[in-house]
Protein backbone atom coordinates (compact mmCIF):
# COMPACT_ATOMS: atom_id res chain seq x y z
CA UNK A 1 0.00 0.00 0.00
CA UNK A 2 1.30 3.42 -0.68
CA UNK A 3 1.02 5.31 2.55
CA UNK A 4 1.01 9.42 3.36
CA UNK A 5 -0.92 10.27 0.20
CA UNK A 6 -2.03 13.78 1.00
CA UNK A 7 -4.59 14.28 -2.08
CA UNK A 8 -6.66 12.44 -4.71
CA UNK A 9 -9.17 14.32 -6.92
CA UNK A 10 -11.14 13.21 -10.09
CA UNK A 11 -14.34 13.80 -11.96
CA UNK A 12 -18.09 11.47 -11.89
CA UNK A 13 -19.20 11.99 -15.24
CA UNK A 14 -22.42 9.93 -16.79
CA UNK A 15 -22.49 9.59 -20.71
CA UNK A 16 -25.76 9.04 -22.85
CA UNK A 17 -26.20 5.67 -21.96
CA UNK A 18 -26.60 6.60 -18.38
CA UNK A 19 -23.36 5.07 -17.33
CA UNK A 20 -20.96 6.82 -14.95
CA UNK A 21 -17.32 7.08 -15.41
CA UNK A 22 -14.40 8.92 -13.64
CA UNK A 23 -12.15 11.23 -15.37
CA UNK A 24 -8.76 11.81 -13.20
CA UNK A 25 -7.62 15.25 -13.45
CA UNK A 26 -4.67 15.11 -15.45
CA UNK A 27 -6.76 13.60 -18.14
CA UNK A 28 -8.59 16.33 -18.64
CA UNK A 29 -6.49 17.81 -21.04
CA UNK A 30 -7.40 15.06 -23.51
CA UNK A 31 -11.08 16.87 -23.96
CA UNK A 32 -8.94 20.35 -25.24
CA UNK A 33 -9.10 21.19 -29.00
CA UNK A 34 -6.30 21.88 -30.51
CA UNK A 35 -5.78 24.08 -34.12
CA UNK A 36 -4.49 21.99 -36.43
CA UNK A 37 -1.13 23.50 -37.63
CA UNK A 38 1.54 22.63 -39.84
CA UNK A 39 4.69 22.10 -37.45
CA UNK A 40 7.00 23.40 -40.48
CA UNK A 41 5.55 26.48 -41.10
CA UNK A 42 3.62 26.99 -38.03
CA UNK A 43 0.53 28.06 -40.80
CA UNK A 44 -2.32 25.93 -42.54
CA UNK A 45 -0.83 27.07 -45.96
CA UNK A 46 -0.37 24.30 -48.92
CA UNK A 47 3.02 24.89 -50.26
CA UNK A 48 2.98 26.29 -53.81
CA UNK A 49 2.72 23.32 -56.57
CA UNK A 50 2.22 26.38 -59.55
CA UNK A 51 5.46 26.95 -60.32
CA UNK A 52 6.98 26.12 -64.06
CA UNK A 53 10.25 25.85 -65.66
CA UNK A 54 11.11 29.36 -65.52
CA UNK A 55 7.51 31.19 -64.22
CA UNK A 56 7.00 31.88 -60.92
CA UNK A 57 3.98 31.99 -59.73
CA UNK A 58 3.13 33.59 -56.35
CA UNK A 59 0.62 31.93 -53.63
CA UNK A 60 -1.72 34.39 -51.77
CA UNK A 61 -0.88 35.14 -47.83
CA UNK A 62 -3.68 33.13 -46.60
CA UNK A 63 -4.62 29.94 -48.79
CA UNK A 64 -7.89 30.58 -50.39
CA UNK A 65 -8.92 27.02 -49.61
CA UNK A 66 -8.73 27.79 -45.80
CA UNK A 67 -10.64 31.23 -46.60
CA UNK A 68 -13.31 29.20 -48.66
CA UNK A 69 -13.57 26.20 -45.14
CA UNK A 70 -14.22 29.35 -42.95
CA UNK A 71 -17.70 30.45 -45.24
CA UNK A 72 -19.06 26.62 -43.88
CA UNK A 73 -17.63 27.25 -39.93
CA UNK A 74 -19.33 29.96 -39.12
CA UNK A 75 -23.18 31.53 -40.33
CA UNK A 76 -23.07 35.31 -40.05
CA UNK A 77 -19.41 35.36 -41.89
CA UNK A 78 -20.99 33.77 -45.22
CA UNK A 79 -24.09 35.77 -44.35
CA UNK A 80 -22.18 39.03 -44.44
CA UNK A 81 -20.14 38.20 -47.54
CA UNK A 82 -23.43 37.54 -49.34
CA UNK A 83 -25.01 40.36 -48.25
CA UNK A 84 -22.68 42.97 -49.30
CA UNK A 85 -22.20 41.28 -52.64
CA UNK A 86 -26.13 41.43 -53.45
CA UNK A 87 -26.28 44.67 -52.41
CA UNK A 88 -23.17 46.19 -54.51
CA UNK A 89 -24.06 43.44 -57.70
CA UNK A 90 -28.08 44.74 -57.58
CA UNK A 91 -30.12 42.96 -59.75
CA UNK A 92 -30.48 45.41 -62.74
CA UNK A 93 -28.34 47.89 -64.44
CA UNK A 94 -29.10 50.94 -66.48
CA UNK A 95 -26.58 53.57 -68.70
CA UNK A 96 -27.05 56.77 -67.09
CA UNK A 97 -25.48 60.17 -69.81
CA UNK A 98 -21.95 61.36 -68.56
CA UNK A 99 -22.23 64.95 -67.21
CA UNK A 100 -20.90 67.58 -69.88
CA UNK A 101 -20.62 64.83 -72.69
CA UNK A 102 -23.13 64.68 -75.57
CA UNK A 103 -25.07 62.46 -75.39
CA UNK A 104 -24.42 59.72 -78.95
CA UNK A 105 -27.60 56.92 -79.23
CA UNK A 106 -25.03 54.90 -81.32
CA UNK A 107 -22.57 54.67 -78.49
CA UNK A 108 -25.68 53.79 -75.96
CA UNK A 109 -26.57 50.97 -78.79
CA UNK A 110 -23.03 49.59 -78.61
CA UNK A 111 -22.90 49.60 -74.95
CA UNK A 112 -26.33 48.14 -74.42
CA UNK A 113 -25.52 45.13 -77.20
CA UNK A 114 -22.41 44.17 -75.11
CA UNK A 115 -23.67 44.56 -71.34
CA UNK A 116 -27.00 42.74 -72.50
CA UNK A 117 -25.01 39.65 -74.39
CA UNK A 118 -23.82 38.17 -70.69
CA UNK A 119 -26.03 35.10 -69.59
CA UNK A 120 -27.34 35.17 -66.96
CA UNK A 121 -27.00 38.70 -66.89
CA UNK A 122 -24.14 41.10 -65.64
CA UNK A 123 -25.44 41.52 -62.30
CA UNK A 124 -24.68 38.09 -61.60
CA UNK A 125 -21.35 37.45 -63.22
CA UNK A 126 -20.65 40.96 -60.44
CA UNK A 127 -22.44 39.23 -57.55
CA UNK A 128 -20.45 36.06 -57.92
CA UNK A 129 -16.88 38.13 -58.03
CA UNK A 130 -17.61 40.77 -55.24
CA UNK A 131 -18.65 37.10 -53.17
CA UNK A 132 -14.84 35.81 -54.24
CA UNK A 133 -13.55 39.48 -53.08
CA UNK A 134 -15.15 39.73 -50.10
CA UNK A 135 -14.40 36.22 -49.10
CA UNK A 136 -11.08 35.83 -50.15
CA UNK A 137 -9.76 39.45 -50.74
CA UNK A 138 -10.10 39.09 -54.44
CA UNK A 139 -12.07 38.51 -57.35
CA UNK A 140 -12.16 38.57 -61.42
CA UNK A 141 -14.39 38.06 -64.71
CA UNK A 142 -13.20 36.55 -67.63
CA UNK A 143 -12.92 39.21 -71.02
CA UNK A 144 -13.70 37.17 -73.74
CA UNK A 145 -12.99 38.64 -77.53
CA UNK A 146 -14.81 36.54 -80.24
CA UNK A 147 -11.28 35.57 -82.38
CA UNK A 148 -8.38 37.82 -82.43
CA UNK A 149 -6.70 39.87 -80.09
CA UNK A 150 -8.29 42.95 -82.05
CA UNK A 151 -11.96 41.82 -82.10
CA UNK A 152 -13.92 43.70 -79.75
CA UNK A 153 -15.37 42.16 -76.47
CA UNK A 154 -18.19 40.33 -76.94
CA UNK A 155 -19.13 39.56 -73.09
CA UNK A 156 -18.22 39.01 -69.57
CA UNK A 157 -18.26 36.14 -67.26
CA UNK A 158 -17.33 35.09 -63.58
CA UNK A 159 -14.24 32.76 -63.13
CA UNK A 160 -13.63 31.21 -59.88
CA UNK A 161 -11.14 33.04 -57.90
CA UNK A 162 -9.61 30.50 -55.60
CA UNK A 163 -8.17 28.65 -58.49
CA UNK A 164 -6.45 32.01 -59.70
CA UNK A 165 -2.45 32.64 -59.08
CA UNK A 166 -0.69 35.69 -60.32
CA UNK A 167 2.61 35.95 -61.79
CA UNK A 168 5.43 37.66 -60.60
CA UNK A 169 5.55 40.05 -63.72
CA UNK A 170 2.20 41.47 -62.73
CA UNK A 171 1.01 40.66 -66.04
CA UNK A 172 -0.42 36.91 -66.26
CA UNK A 173 -2.69 34.63 -64.19
CA UNK A 174 -2.59 30.91 -64.17
CA UNK A 175 -5.92 29.26 -63.52
CA UNK A 176 -5.37 25.72 -62.00
CA UNK A 177 -8.98 23.49 -61.93
CA UNK A 178 -9.03 20.45 -59.29
CA UNK A 179 -8.76 18.42 -62.60
CA UNK A 180 -5.00 19.48 -62.73
CA UNK A 181 -5.93 21.40 -66.00
CA UNK A 182 -4.09 24.90 -66.52
CA UNK A 183 -4.83 27.76 -68.58
CA UNK A 184 -3.40 31.14 -68.50
CA UNK A 185 -4.75 34.34 -68.65
CA UNK A 186 -4.04 38.76 -68.95
CA UNK A 187 -4.43 41.09 -66.88
CA UNK A 188 -6.46 43.61 -68.95
CA UNK A 189 -4.52 46.45 -70.13
CA UNK A 190 -1.34 44.78 -69.55
CA UNK A 191 -0.73 42.51 -72.34
CA UNK A 192 2.72 43.66 -73.22
CA UNK A 193 6.50 42.67 -72.49
CA UNK A 194 9.12 43.75 -70.53
CA UNK A 195 9.76 45.98 -73.23
CA UNK A 196 6.46 47.71 -73.29
CA UNK A 197 5.50 46.20 -77.04
CA UNK A 198 2.04 44.63 -76.90
CA UNK A 199 1.76 40.64 -77.24
CA UNK A 200 -0.52 38.22 -76.79
CA UNK A 201 -0.34 35.26 -74.41
CA UNK A 202 -0.24 31.58 -74.99
CA UNK A 203 -3.22 29.73 -73.26
CA UNK A 204 -1.49 26.88 -72.74
CA UNK A 205 2.33 27.76 -72.41
CA UNK A 206 1.87 31.51 -70.70
CA UNK A 207 4.58 32.63 -73.07
CA UNK A 208 4.67 35.78 -74.67
CA UNK A 209 3.85 36.05 -78.60
CA UNK A 210 3.92 38.56 -81.16
CA UNK A 211 0.84 41.01 -80.51
CA UNK A 212 -2.36 39.43 -83.10
CA UNK A 213 -0.52 36.39 -84.12
CA UNK A 214 -2.46 33.68 -82.07
CA UNK A 215 -6.02 32.19 -82.79
CA UNK A 216 -8.43 32.29 -80.88
CA UNK A 217 -7.98 29.10 -79.32
CA UNK A 218 -4.31 29.70 -78.39
CA UNK A 219 -4.82 32.89 -77.07
CA UNK A 220 -4.71 33.82 -73.72
CA UNK A 221 -8.30 35.67 -73.00
CA UNK A 222 -7.97 39.02 -70.56
CA UNK A 223 -8.77 39.11 -67.04
CA UNK A 224 -10.20 42.46 -65.24
CA UNK A 225 -9.00 41.80 -61.93
CA UNK A 226 -10.42 43.58 -57.94
CA UNK A 227 -9.33 43.29 -54.67
CA UNK A 228 -9.47 44.39 -51.61
CA UNK A 229 -6.52 47.01 -50.47
CA UNK A 230 -4.01 45.04 -49.11
CA UNK A 231 -0.23 46.78 -47.98
CA UNK A 232 1.71 43.77 -47.77
CA UNK A 233 0.65 42.40 -51.10
CA UNK A 234 0.26 44.02 -54.46
CA UNK A 235 -1.29 40.79 -56.15
CA UNK A 236 -3.53 39.79 -53.86
CA UNK A 237 -5.99 41.15 -51.71
CA UNK A 238 -6.60 40.42 -47.99
CA UNK A 239 -9.86 39.19 -46.90
CA UNK A 240 -12.10 41.21 -44.42
CA UNK A 241 -12.29 38.10 -42.16
CA UNK A 242 -8.44 37.55 -41.27
CA UNK A 243 -8.79 39.94 -38.30
CA UNK A 244 -11.24 37.39 -37.09
CA UNK A 245 -9.89 34.35 -38.07
CA UNK A 246 -8.84 33.54 -34.42
CA UNK A 247 -12.05 33.97 -32.73
CA UNK A 248 -13.37 32.21 -35.65
CA UNK A 249 -11.42 28.98 -34.02
CA UNK A 250 -12.35 29.82 -30.43
CA UNK A 251 -15.97 29.27 -31.89
CA UNK A 252 -15.29 26.43 -33.10
CA UNK A 253 -13.34 25.08 -29.92
CA UNK A 254 -16.08 25.86 -27.68
CA UNK A 255 -18.31 23.78 -30.00
CA UNK A 256 -16.26 21.18 -30.12
CA UNK A 257 -15.82 20.94 -26.69
CA UNK A 258 -19.28 21.04 -26.03
CA UNK A 259 -20.26 18.24 -28.16
CA UNK A 260 -17.00 15.73 -27.18
CA UNK A 261 -16.94 16.31 -23.42
CA UNK A 262 -20.80 17.14 -23.00
CA UNK A 263 -21.98 14.73 -25.06
CA UNK A 264 -19.47 11.85 -25.98
CA UNK A 265 -17.77 11.70 -22.73
CA UNK A 266 -20.66 12.72 -20.30
CA UNK A 267 -21.34 15.92 -18.54
CA UNK A 268 -19.59 16.60 -15.39
CA UNK A 269 -22.17 15.83 -11.76
CA UNK A 270 -19.59 16.45 -9.29
CA UNK A 271 -15.97 16.16 -8.30
CA UNK A 272 -14.73 14.32 -5.58
CA UNK A 273 -11.65 15.18 -3.23
CA UNK A 274 -9.55 12.79 -1.01
CA UNK A 275 -7.27 14.56 1.35
CA UNK A 276 -5.29 13.52 4.52
CA UNK A 277 -3.22 10.66 5.32
CA UNK A 278 -5.02 7.83 3.83
CA UNK A 279 -3.50 4.48 2.23
CA UNK A 280 -3.65 3.28 -1.17
CA UNK A 281 -2.92 0.73 -3.19
CA UNK A 282 0.98 -0.20 -3.55
CA UNK A 283 1.14 -1.24 -7.79
CA UNK A 284 2.22 1.14 -10.40
CA UNK A 285 0.18 0.52 -13.52
CA UNK A 286 3.48 0.65 -15.62
CA UNK A 287 6.80 -0.55 -15.55
CA UNK A 288 10.11 0.91 -17.39
CA UNK A 289 11.79 -1.87 -19.58
CA UNK A 290 15.47 -1.82 -20.40
CA UNK A 291 15.18 0.74 -22.79
CA UNK A 292 13.35 3.38 -20.63
CA UNK A 293 10.00 2.69 -21.80
CA UNK A 294 6.60 2.55 -20.15
CA UNK A 295 4.77 -0.84 -20.28
CA UNK A 296 1.67 -2.04 -19.00
CA UNK A 297 2.24 -3.64 -15.28
CA UNK A 298 0.74 -7.53 -15.48
CA UNK A 299 0.29 -7.85 -11.80
CA UNK A 300 -1.53 -3.68 -11.28
CA UNK A 301 -5.35 -4.38 -10.62
CA UNK A 302 -7.30 -1.56 -10.46
CA UNK A 303 -10.00 -3.06 -8.54
CA UNK A 304 -7.48 -2.45 -5.74
CA UNK A 305 -7.18 0.67 -6.28
CA UNK A 306 -8.73 3.37 -3.80
CA UNK A 307 -10.28 5.71 -6.44
CA UNK A 308 -11.43 2.33 -8.24
CA UNK A 309 -13.27 1.28 -4.71
CA UNK A 310 -14.64 5.02 -4.44
CA UNK A 311 -16.25 5.20 -7.55
CA UNK A 312 -18.16 2.05 -7.37
CA UNK A 313 -19.87 3.67 -4.17
CA UNK A 314 -20.49 7.05 -6.00
CA UNK A 315 -21.99 4.91 -8.87
CA UNK A 316 -24.47 2.94 -7.14
CA UNK A 317 -25.73 6.14 -4.96
CA UNK A 318 -25.86 7.88 -8.42
CA UNK A 319 -28.25 5.06 -9.53
CA UNK A 320 -30.19 5.18 -5.77
CA UNK A 321 -30.19 8.62 -4.72
CA UNK A 322 -32.44 8.18 -1.36
CA UNK A 323 -29.32 5.28 -0.27
CA UNK A 324 -26.78 6.19 1.86
CA UNK A 325 -23.06 6.84 1.29
CA UNK A 326 -20.54 4.64 3.07
CA UNK A 327 -16.98 5.38 2.28
CA UNK A 328 -14.53 3.63 3.91
CA UNK A 329 -10.49 4.85 3.80
CA UNK A 330 -7.76 3.05 5.29
CA UNK A 331 -5.49 5.08 7.34
CA UNK A 332 -2.16 5.33 8.47
CA UNK A 333 -2.96 6.87 12.10
CA UNK A 334 -5.10 6.17 14.66
CA UNK A 335 -6.86 9.54 14.08
CA UNK A 336 -7.81 9.18 10.84
CA UNK A 337 -7.01 12.03 9.49
CA UNK A 338 -8.67 12.23 6.54
CA UNK A 339 -11.37 14.07 4.52
CA UNK A 340 -13.63 13.40 1.70
CA UNK A 341 -15.04 16.25 -0.25
CA UNK A 342 -17.76 16.07 -2.72
CA UNK A 343 -18.83 19.03 -4.67
CA UNK A 344 -21.18 19.65 -7.13
CA UNK A 345 -20.34 21.24 -10.82
CA UNK A 346 -22.29 23.99 -12.21
CA UNK A 347 -23.38 23.65 -15.67
CA UNK A 348 -24.37 27.32 -15.88
CA UNK A 349 -23.06 29.69 -18.62
CA UNK A 350 -19.96 31.09 -18.57
CA UNK A 351 -18.94 34.10 -20.28
CA UNK A 352 -16.22 32.88 -21.76
CA UNK A 353 -17.50 29.45 -23.43
CA UNK A 354 -21.18 29.21 -24.76
CA UNK A 355 -23.92 31.56 -25.26
CA UNK A 356 -21.99 35.13 -24.69
CA UNK A 357 -18.80 33.81 -26.19
CA UNK A 358 -20.54 32.87 -29.53
CA UNK A 359 -22.14 36.43 -29.68
CA UNK A 360 -19.35 38.23 -29.16
CA UNK A 361 -17.93 36.16 -31.99
CA UNK A 362 -20.73 37.19 -34.02
CA UNK A 363 -20.61 40.44 -33.48
CA UNK A 364 -16.75 41.12 -34.13
CA UNK A 365 -17.94 39.04 -37.69
CA UNK A 366 -20.19 41.81 -38.15
CA UNK A 367 -18.12 44.42 -37.41
CA UNK A 368 -15.37 42.94 -39.39
CA UNK A 369 -17.56 43.16 -42.57
CA UNK A 370 -19.20 46.77 -41.71
CA UNK A 371 -22.50 45.30 -42.35
CA UNK A 372 -25.52 46.71 -41.21
CA UNK A 373 -27.18 44.11 -38.66
CA UNK A 374 -30.67 44.56 -39.70
CA UNK A 375 -29.27 43.38 -42.78
CA UNK A 376 -28.98 39.88 -41.22
CA UNK A 377 -32.28 40.20 -39.37
CA UNK A 378 -30.49 41.14 -36.21
CA UNK A 379 -32.29 44.10 -34.02
CA UNK A 380 -29.39 45.93 -31.73
CA UNK A 381 -30.87 48.45 -29.20
CA UNK A 382 -30.06 51.70 -28.80
CA UNK A 383 -30.68 54.35 -26.67
CA UNK A 384 -34.04 54.54 -24.77
CA UNK A 385 -34.23 51.00 -26.11
CA UNK A 386 -35.36 52.35 -29.19
CA UNK A 387 -32.76 51.44 -32.26
CA UNK A 388 -29.56 53.15 -34.43
CA UNK A 389 -31.37 51.63 -37.62
CA UNK A 390 -31.17 54.46 -39.63
CA UNK A 391 -27.22 55.53 -38.68
CA UNK A 392 -26.10 52.36 -39.26
CA UNK A 393 -28.39 51.49 -42.43
CA UNK A 394 -26.56 54.88 -43.62
CA UNK A 395 -23.35 53.73 -43.31
CA UNK A 396 -23.85 50.61 -44.31
CA UNK A 397 -24.77 51.99 -47.51
CA UNK A 398 -22.30 55.34 -47.85
CA UNK A 399 -19.32 53.16 -46.06
CA UNK A 400 -19.07 49.55 -47.04
CA UNK A 401 -21.73 49.04 -50.37
CA UNK A 402 -20.47 52.01 -52.44
CA UNK A 403 -16.97 51.46 -52.84
CA UNK A 404 -17.96 47.84 -53.60
CA UNK A 405 -20.43 48.42 -56.35
CA UNK A 406 -18.31 52.24 -57.37
CA UNK A 407 -15.16 49.43 -57.87
CA UNK A 408 -17.08 47.37 -60.11
CA UNK A 409 -18.75 49.55 -62.15
CA UNK A 410 -15.02 51.08 -62.94
CA UNK A 411 -14.21 47.67 -63.98
CA UNK A 412 -16.86 47.84 -66.71
CA UNK A 413 -17.02 51.21 -67.85
CA UNK A 414 -12.92 50.84 -68.66
CA UNK A 415 -13.86 48.08 -71.17
CA UNK A 416 -16.62 50.58 -72.52
CA UNK A 417 -14.29 53.32 -73.05
CA UNK A 418 -11.22 52.02 -73.98
CA UNK A 419 -12.80 49.41 -76.61
CA UNK A 420 -15.98 50.44 -78.01
CA UNK A 421 -14.98 54.00 -77.00
CA UNK A 422 -18.60 54.91 -75.60
CA UNK A 423 -17.70 58.38 -73.13
CA UNK A 424 -21.23 59.43 -72.98
CA UNK A 425 -22.97 56.95 -71.47
CA UNK A 426 -21.41 55.08 -68.08
CA UNK A 427 -22.47 51.62 -66.93
CA UNK A 428 -24.75 52.01 -63.30
CA UNK A 429 -25.67 49.10 -60.80
CA UNK A 430 -29.04 50.12 -59.71
CA UNK A 431 -29.25 49.97 -56.31
CA UNK A 432 -30.85 47.34 -53.81
CA UNK A 433 -32.49 49.31 -51.36
CA UNK A 434 -36.51 47.82 -50.57
CA UNK A 435 -36.52 50.61 -47.72
CA UNK A 436 -35.88 53.55 -49.85
CA UNK A 437 -37.95 52.36 -52.86
CA UNK A 438 -40.94 52.09 -50.44
CA UNK A 439 -40.85 55.32 -49.00
CA UNK A 440 -40.59 57.10 -52.35
CA UNK A 441 -42.74 54.79 -53.92
CA UNK A 442 -45.10 56.53 -51.37
CA UNK A 443 -44.08 60.18 -51.78
CA UNK A 444 -44.80 59.56 -55.99
CA UNK A 445 -48.32 58.19 -55.31
CA UNK A 446 -48.83 61.48 -52.90
CA UNK A 447 -47.57 64.21 -55.36
CA UNK A 448 -48.98 62.51 -58.37
CA UNK A 449 -52.37 61.95 -56.40
CA UNK A 450 -52.69 65.65 -55.72
CA UNK A 451 -51.61 67.14 -59.21
CA UNK A 452 -48.30 68.21 -58.20
CA UNK A 453 -46.21 65.89 -60.71
CA UNK A 454 -47.23 65.42 -64.09
CA UNK A 455 -47.00 61.62 -66.05
CA UNK A 456 -43.49 62.94 -67.38
CA UNK A 457 -42.28 64.39 -64.17
CA UNK A 458 -43.43 60.94 -62.46
CA UNK A 459 -40.93 58.74 -65.26
CA UNK A 460 -38.46 61.79 -65.06
CA UNK A 461 -38.12 61.50 -61.13
CA UNK A 462 -39.06 57.84 -60.58
CA UNK A 463 -39.13 55.70 -63.95
CA UNK A 464 -35.13 54.25 -63.15
CA UNK A 465 -36.65 52.52 -60.05
CA UNK A 466 -39.47 51.50 -61.33
CA UNK A 467 -38.45 50.56 -64.70
CA UNK A 468 -40.47 53.32 -66.37
CA UNK A 469 -39.68 54.58 -70.11
CA UNK A 470 -40.97 57.20 -72.25
CA UNK A 471 -41.62 56.23 -75.96
CA UNK A 472 -42.83 59.45 -77.44
CA UNK A 473 -41.61 62.55 -75.21
CA UNK A 474 -43.95 64.44 -77.51
CA UNK A 475 -46.72 62.96 -76.28
CA UNK A 476 -49.10 66.22 -74.85
CA UNK A 477 -50.77 63.66 -72.49
CA UNK A 478 -47.93 63.18 -70.53
CA UNK A 479 -47.62 67.04 -69.39
CA UNK A 480 -51.37 66.19 -67.67
CA UNK A 481 -51.87 66.54 -64.56
CA UNK A 482 -54.37 65.08 -62.04
CA UNK A 483 -55.91 64.70 -59.02
CA UNK A 484 -57.38 61.74 -57.29
CA UNK A 485 -56.93 59.99 -61.30
CA UNK A 486 -59.26 63.18 -62.70
CA UNK A 487 -57.90 65.60 -64.92
CA UNK A 488 -57.08 68.54 -63.35
CA UNK A 489 -59.19 70.65 -66.29
CA UNK A 490 -62.27 69.01 -65.34
CA UNK A 491 -62.13 69.00 -61.90
CA UNK A 492 -62.83 72.55 -61.84
CA UNK A 493 -64.81 72.60 -65.03
CA UNK A 494 -67.86 70.60 -64.63
CA UNK A 495 -70.03 69.19 -67.57
CA UNK A 496 -73.52 68.56 -66.62
CA UNK A 497 -73.99 66.32 -70.55
CA UNK A 498 -71.62 64.21 -69.19
CA UNK A 499 -72.43 62.50 -66.10
CA UNK A 500 -69.67 60.42 -66.16
CA UNK A 501 -67.43 63.55 -65.42
CA UNK A 502 -69.55 64.63 -62.79
CA UNK A 503 -69.65 61.67 -61.01
CA UNK A 504 -65.96 61.02 -61.34
CA UNK A 505 -65.64 65.03 -60.30
CA UNK A 506 -63.35 66.03 -57.17
CA UNK A 507 -65.90 68.33 -56.06
CA UNK A 508 -68.22 65.13 -55.96
CA UNK A 509 -65.40 63.32 -53.94
CA UNK A 510 -65.26 65.95 -51.81
CA UNK A 511 -69.10 66.57 -51.48
CA UNK A 512 -68.82 64.38 -47.28
CA UNK A 513 -66.06 67.78 -46.55
CA UNK A 514 -68.04 70.23 -47.92
CA UNK A 515 -71.67 69.77 -46.35
CA UNK A 516 -72.98 68.20 -42.92
CA UNK A 517 -72.69 64.88 -42.32
CA UNK A 518 -75.40 62.16 -41.93
CA UNK A 519 -78.86 63.01 -41.52
CA UNK A 520 -78.19 66.55 -40.67
CA UNK A 521 -80.48 69.22 -43.00
CA UNK A 522 -80.07 72.73 -44.02
CA UNK A 523 -82.65 74.78 -44.46
CA UNK A 524 -81.64 77.85 -47.23
CA UNK A 525 -84.58 80.26 -47.75
CA UNK A 526 -85.24 81.67 -51.26
CA UNK A 527 -83.20 84.70 -50.57
CA UNK A 528 -79.97 83.09 -49.31
CA UNK A 529 -80.18 81.25 -52.77
CA UNK A 530 -80.24 83.90 -54.65
CA UNK A 531 -77.23 85.56 -52.42
CA UNK A 532 -75.47 82.31 -53.10
CA UNK A 533 -76.30 82.19 -57.03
Amino acid sequence: MKKGKKSESFIVTVDDAGEFNLIDELELEEYSIKADVDPETGSKQVPNNFYMEGINVLNPKIEPHYLIELLDLNTYHEACVNAVATDASGLTWSLNPVEGEQESEQQKKVAFEFLNNCTPSINRHIYKMNYDRRSLGYGALELIRESTSESLPTRVKHIPAHMLRRHSDEKRVLFQDETGKQVWYVIYGKNYDHQGNKVDVHADTGMFHPYNSLSAEEKANEILWINEYNPGSTYYGRAKICGSILSIKGDLSATRYNISFFENNGMPKFAVTVTGDFIDYDEDPYLEDEEGNQIPNPNYDEKQTLRWKISQQIKEIIKHPHSALCITIPTESEDGNVEIKITPLSVQTEEGHFRMYKQDIRDEIIHAHQVDPARLGIAEAGKLNGTNGEYTQKNYKNGTIAPVKTDAEDLINRVLVEDFEVTSWRFTINELDPKDVKVRQELADFLFARGAMTILDLINNFGEEFGLTVENPDDPYLNSRFINGVPLENVFNQSEQNPYLEEKSILKAMEGNLWPEDDDTVVVDEEEELEIE
